[in-house]
């Protein structure tokens, strides 16, 4: 079974998981709300398009790191559709993570092949960014502030490579000691290099989501009251 094959039966079970959810909404009359369908296709498709396109989702600044972009829609999909909503988001993000690791994964990258590296993480992400977005929505004034908005976007985006190394030190702690608390001279420069880049990495994904998810979330707002 190539990487192709899988992908397919991947996203199909996303479709499956997401008609399912989705169906819970239908109301006594027995109208599905098509606009929450509509609207949970449209990010789990944006998230698929990210991250399979080749350095569209996950941009590689240099060989065996990844950077991730699919965040975003994510944080966007949480915002209006909360923590069910985070949820498929997180899992379609997570599923596209753990694809790209088993078909392009090499060093650092290379993790991310195993599942329960990939997913977990960022299904809680989407989780928690979605329940937090829903009590902000209790304060309407906040909810709609796009420097409010755009400052838990900015810490959900830290949460998120919080989770990811909490996971990796769970599953691959000698790996992760070696990278990080090595007390070989050499290996002390690489450990300075690689906390460096991941620190970088970590900040520039941020501050895109405290920019990119208020502004986008506003327009998008806008346009399903049209």
């Amino acid at each position: 079974m190539n990487y192709l094959t899988i992908s397919f039966w991947i996203l199909l079970i996303i479709w499956i998981a997401l008609l399912l959810i989705s169906l819970h909404k239908i109301s006594p009359k027995g109208d599905v709300k098509a606009r929450d369908i509509t609207f949970h296709a449209l990010i789990v498709a944006l998230i698929s398009v990210m991250g399979f396109v080749p350095e569209a989702g996950y941009i590689s600044l240099i060989p065996g790191i990844s950077f991730s972009l699919v965040h975003l829609p994510v944080l966007l999909g949480a915002y209006h559709k909360g923590w069910k909503g985070g949820i498929i988001y997180g899992l379609a993000f997570g599923l596209t993570s753990w694809i790209q690791g088993m078909m392009s994964g090499v060093g650092f990258n290379a993790l991310f092949a195993m599942p329960w590296v990939s997913i977990p993480p960022r299904l809680l992400f989407g989780f928690f960014a979605g329940f937090f977005f829903d009590l902000l929505r209790k304060n309407h004034k906040l909810y709609m502030n796009l420097f409010a908005v755009g400052g838990f976007s900015f810490i959900f985006t830290i949460m998120h490579t919080v989770l990811v190394f909490a996971d990796l030190f769970v599953f691959y702690p000698e790996t992760m000691k070696s990278l990080f608390f090595s007390s070989s001279p050499v290996a002390e420069g690489v450990t300075y290099t690689f906390t460096m880049v991941i620190a970088f990495g970590m900040l520039g994904e941020a501050v895109l989501a405290s920019i990119l998810t208020p502004l986008v979330s506003k327009a998008l707002s806008k346009v399903r009251r049209a």
